[in-house]
């Protein structure tokens, strides 16, 4: 084939695909080399002159710079170059608004040298370019789901985890690859599975569903999580938001706490009060009867036995209703310790049990008040001795904490310890493990120490012991 017959051929075909597949226009062209970037035309026929940006149809010998911009000729020398050098080049050029397709064809000698590269350009259909828009609306949508700060669950009709975003990995303490293609109900604890697929099914009718649940993480932690479902969301698919609100749960328990210590409080101080009088009536006569004959001192004993106790509550009801107090000082909470393991030596002795005590070194003094802080350590002291076993120790240490902003007390017994249930109701009215207690130790310790602003942290477990961790700030001004 000659290079006359070739020039026709390539008319021919550019006049054909001109006419018959208008709506995609093609432009065949030649180009030959002189120098790197300086490239002129053999032959041009077709239909993207317009498009392209030519005044004029180019004829054989016209250089490629003099029709095209610098930057236009800068962007295409490059894929030129690789072509001349024997290499098929494809090239994508924005122009016009347009996305321009270029594939360049190197025409080689026997020897192999380029002396000569074909070239076809079009103009990608509409549907293309929508499929690029797509493309992009896609990677952004993706880039918004994973680095929204919600954590995100895509899921199926069946409750198949399809996607997930980090957040949510992050959320629930697993990757990826354990999330997708795993049931969303698996994640609910007991009958919290039930209630979520009553939910899911409404769900499925068009309704939005919300709710919370307790969550495992494979560490053993257990979170609150509030989630919130919506249907057909993306193409039949799901999404479900999480949120964590175990630290909100928590407040919430503490608000709850402190407004029911608040109300036994202002009760408290009411019913001390109006029992008081009554009772110092009742026990003076009992007294006086006492003197007067021993007929029945069996049973005025118990009976004196018995107002002696209603003393007692009486005394832990009017500690527990004072909101503040004004005998704070500076003083020793290790001296305020010892003081009171001296005081309760006798009874761990009694019961052949050891006080061990360990104070870390230079500990600083603390604004408090003295008589209540040693009513706090004797309750906790003294519970602990109640625990043990006869034989065993009990351990009372005193450090800095880690940032050094309190001074820890430990009170630590190694008796029957309490299970979780029981654990949760430590500390509320009149709740006790004791055949004689009250109930109020350990409320009264807790508004004492929160009228401090410190804080008490307890572990248990049955059969190990119980551990209680008493936190006073150092630096306060009362």
């Amino acid at each position: 084939m000659n290079k006359q017959y070739e020039d026709v051929e390539i008319r021919r075909i550019a006049d054909f695909h001109n006419t018959t597949l208008s709506h995609c226009p093609i432009h065949l062209f030649g180009l030959k080399r002189e120098t790197k970037g300086i490239y002129s035309y053999t032959y041009s026929a077709g239909a993207m002159l317009d498009v392209l940006g030519i005044s004029v149809k180019p004829l054989p010998g016209s250089k490629l710079h003099d029709l095209y911009s610098k930057d236009l000729i800068s962007d295409w020398t490059s894929h030129l170059e690789r072509a001349f050098s024997g290499e098929i080049q494809i090239a994508d050029i924005d122009l016009n608004d347009k996305k321009v397709r270029t594939t360049l064809y190197p025409v080689s000698r026997q020897d192999h040298e380029a002396i000569e590269v074909v070239g076809t350009s079009y103009m990608t259909r509409l549907q293309d370019q929508q499929e690029t828009a797509d493309e992009k609306n896609l990677r952004k949508f993706k880039q918004l789901f994973n680095y929204v700060l919600e954590a995100i669950v895509l899921c199926r009709s069946n409750m198949e985890i399809v996607e997930v975003n980090e957040r949510a990995c992050e959320l629930l303490h697993l990757s990826k690859e354990e999330l997708i293609g795993k049931s969303a109900e698996l994640f609910f604890m007991k009958n919290g599975r039930e209630v979520i697929r009553k939910k899911w099914q409404e769900m499925m009718v068009g309704k939005k569903i919300s709710g919370e649940f307790r969550y495992r993480t494979p560490d053993g932690f257990v979170k609150e999580i509030e989630y919130t479902c919506q249907g057909d969301v993306v193409d039949d698919l799901h999404v479900t938001v999480l949120k964590d609100i175990t630290d909100q749960k928590l407040t919430e328990q503490k608000l709850l706490k402190a407004e029911t210590l608040n109300v036994v409080g202002e009760l408290a101080a009411g019913v001390a009060h109006e029992i008081r009088n009554p009772l110092t009536s009742l026990k003076g006569f009992v007294q006086l009867i006492q003197n007067q004959t021993n007929d029945y001192n069996q049973y005025l004993s118990i009976i004196l036995s018995e107002v002696d106790r209603i003393e007692h509550i009486i005394k832990e009801f009017l500690v527990l209703s004072k909101s503040n107090t004004q005998n704070f000082d500076l003083a020793s909470a290790e001296e305020i310790i010892k003081d009171t393991v001296d005081l309760l030596n006798t009874q761990a002795i009694i019961k052949n049990i050891e006080i061990r005590t360990e104070f870390e070194e230079q500990l600083p003094l603390i604004y408090c008040d003295p008589m209540q802080l040693k009513q706090v350590f004797i309750n906790f002291i003294k519970n602990a001795i109640e625990a043990s076993s006869i034989g065993m120790y009990v351990e009372v240490k005193m450090r800095m904490s880690a940032d050094h902003e309190y001074v820890q007390i430990q009170i630590r017994d190694f008796g029957c310890g309490m299970d979780e249930a029981i654990l949760k109701k430590i500390g509320k009215p009149f709740f006790t493990t004791k055949n004689e207690g009250t109930g109020l130790g350990l409320m009264v310790s807790n508004n004492i120490i929160k009228h401090h602003n410190g804080k008490i942290d307890v572990k248990s477990e049955k059969g190990k012991g119980t551990n209680f961790l008493i936190s006073l700030p150092v630096n306060q001004n009362m």
